[in-house]
This record gives structure tokens, sequence and C-alpha cells, in this order.
């Protein structure tokens, strides 16, 4: 038992973040579903800290197409969360942190049309300064995640093709 014990306190953080963020390399698709997530956290902060991500923002009035809009992301919601319970998948699971993250993302910025996500997703390593501070310390790390978390899904289209 002891044993036991000493191979667990031997593996690090890493270990466990590669485990639940790609599957120690082998899930390409956990990984990609991660730089989502981060992505998303990286636009919120980038909302709230510079003016420059509120330019992004496409405002469509309160009416009928936003509500339709709304609506039609809420129903996925709820229905990919019963899925979810249903089949009692893990990956599951983590579609539902990226959904929470959507709609925590609607919620603050207004953007329904996600024009500043999409900007962030497809270039994730632009970064903006507004000073040296706590938000250019958070962004660079969120970014160094995401890089990681890059790698990683190659190793797993790497790995994904040597398996087949």
């Amino acid at each position: 038992m002891n044993n036991n014990t000493s191979v667990v306190e031997s593996k690090g953080f890493l270990y466990y973040f590669d485990r639940v963020t790609s599957n120690n390399g082998k899930d390409w698709f956990l990984a990609l579903t991660w730089i989502f997530v981060f992505e998303i956290i990286s636009s919120i902060i980038e909302y709230e800290y510079l003016s420059v991500a509120r330019t992004y923002i496409v405002d469509i009035p309160e009416g009928v197409l936003k509500e339709f809009i709304i609506a039609i992301f809420v129903s996925f919601f709820v229905w990919h969360f019963v899925f979810s319970i249903v089949n009692m998948r893990r990956n599951q699971f983590y579609f539902l942190i990226l959904y929470g993250l959507l709609g925590l993302y609607f919620y603050i910025t207004k953007d329904v049309t996600f024009n500043l996500l999409f900007h962030n997703i497809i270039n994730p390593f632009e970064l903006q300064f507004n000073g040296f501070g706590p938000y250019t310390l958070v962004q660079l790390f969120i970014k160094l995640i995401i890089l990681y978390l890059i790698f990683k899904m190659l190793q797993g289209i790497k790995n994904r093709k040597e398996r087949v």
C-alpha cells in the first residue's frame, strides 16, 4: 500500500493536466475542445479589460432574431445536457463546460454573433497590451496553455495515425 502511494505522489501537476486535457497526448479532439475553452476565457477577459475588443462586437438590437438565436443556443444546450447524462461519457461533460462558457461569454459580452470569439480563435496568439499588469500576465499564461494544447493536439493526431 505504501508503494502505491509513492507512485501517486510522484506524478505531478503536468501529468494530471495532460490526462484531463488530451488523455496524455492520445485524444486530439479533447485537446481541441480545451483550446476552445481557454479561448473563450481569454475572449471574456479581453472584453472586460480592452476597449479595442468591443469593436469586434456586432450589436443586434432586441427583437425576434436575437430571441431566435438565443432559443436555438439554449435548446441545443439542454438537448446536449440530457444526452450527456443519459450516455454518461466524460468527453460529453467537457462539451457542457464549453457550452456553459459560451453562455457566460454571451451573457457578459452580449455578442450574439460571436465575432470577438471567432477573431480570437482564428488568431489565437494575438496579444494586445494594455500596459503591463495582471491582464497581461493572465493572457500570456492562457496563450502558453493554448500553445501547449496545440502541441498535444498535434501529438494526438500523430498517435491516431500510428494506431490505425
